[in-house]
């Protein structure tokens, strides 16, 4: 058996909303998948390889949505077997993008093994955010750091923002899944005017606190009307939660996505490993287990890495 072609695409892991940008903000996290896709020179069938996060649970077969993506974009350009090789620190269903990040994934690896590209960099993330459904979490995992989303007509547009120099989130990772499935079901079909008001004010704050470092406005820039407080029984002691970190030190703190995990955007530095700290002291109140991290912001996004 002959190595025909390998790439190796590395994908950041993204949190979602920030609080009151529901379906539109995310940001990009240093946290990554990593997909090694191979060609070899005989037939077969499609062959996928995880370790790391979910190796336990996730499909090894054609229904993996990291296979699912790249056939979208080989198209029986492939002449020999396939090989998926993902090394995965995203945990699934945590609230951080793994779904997007197994998609991008596929999606790059595939257009980087056969030239010409398919793909260019807009088209990869219409694509990503078709398939995912959710352009949130796509946009940062295609194009790294602070981003916007917009729908027009089928399309959805990505605009860059720039995070400052020092932002960083302090993330605290609970040890059990929520399905996004479930945490969408929670959520009423109607809103009221005035919480749709506080979320717009909210958000249209939210933007150049975190562009301009504005920390102490943070607090209140990440409180949210629309979804939190519906998506809060399945969470237990999300209030406590976000509470803590904010009294820990300045920081805007929310439900990471759709949960279960938490995330406190705050500035680099010792405060935010105590506030990462004091989110994993309020879930171990309610008997929960939970990791506690402080990651950089990835400003690259998705790329080919040797």
């Amino acid at each position: 058996m002959k190595l025909l072609k390998r790439v190796k695409i590395q994908v950041p892991a993204s949190t979602s909303n920030l609080g009151p940008g529901f379906d539109c903000l995310g940001l990009a996290l240093g946290l990554y998948n990593e997909l090694t896709l191979e060609e070899y020179d005989e037939p077969g069938a499609t062959v996928v390889e995880i370790s790391g996060e979910g190796a336990d649970v996730l499909p090894r077969g054609a229904d993996n949505i990291m296979v699912k993506a790249a056939s979208a974009v080989l198209a029986g350009r492939a002449r020999g077997r396939l090989v998926f090789k993902a090394v995965n620190l995203i945990p699934p269903a945590r609230g951080l993008g793994s779904s997007a990040a197994a998609i991008v994934a596929g999606l790059l690896a595939a257009n980087e093994l056969f030239k010409p590209s398919a793909l260019d960099e807009r088209a990869l993330f219409q694509y990503a955010a078709t398939l995912e459904g959710h352009p949130d979490n796509a946009a940062p995992a295609v194009h790294g750091g602070l981003t916007l989303c917009l729908k027009k007509g089928k399309n959805v547009e990505f605009y860059a923002l720039k995070a400052h120099k020092d932002l960083c989130a302090a993330v605290c990772i609970p040890d059990f899944e929520l399905a996004t499935s479930k945490a969408r079901e929670v959520l009423p079909g109607t809103v009221l005017r005035e919480a749709a008001v506080d979320n717009i004010a909210r958000a249209a704050l939210l933007t150049p606190a975190l562009e301009r470092g504005l920390w102490a406005d943070l607090a209140e820039a990440t409180k949210d009307s629309l979804h939190q407080p519906y998506r809060a029984p399945l969470v237990p002691g999300l209030d406590a939660i976000l509470a803590a970190a904010r009294a820990t030190g300045p920081c805007g703190a929310a439900l990471s996505g759709s949960g279960p995990t938490t995330v406190a955007l705050c500035r680099k530095g010792p405060a935010a490993r105590r506030i990462a700290a004091a989110m994993q002291a309020e879930f171990l109140k309610k008997g929960i287990k939970s990791r506690a991290m402080v990651l950089g912001i990835d400003r690259q996004g998705a790329r080919r890495v040797k």
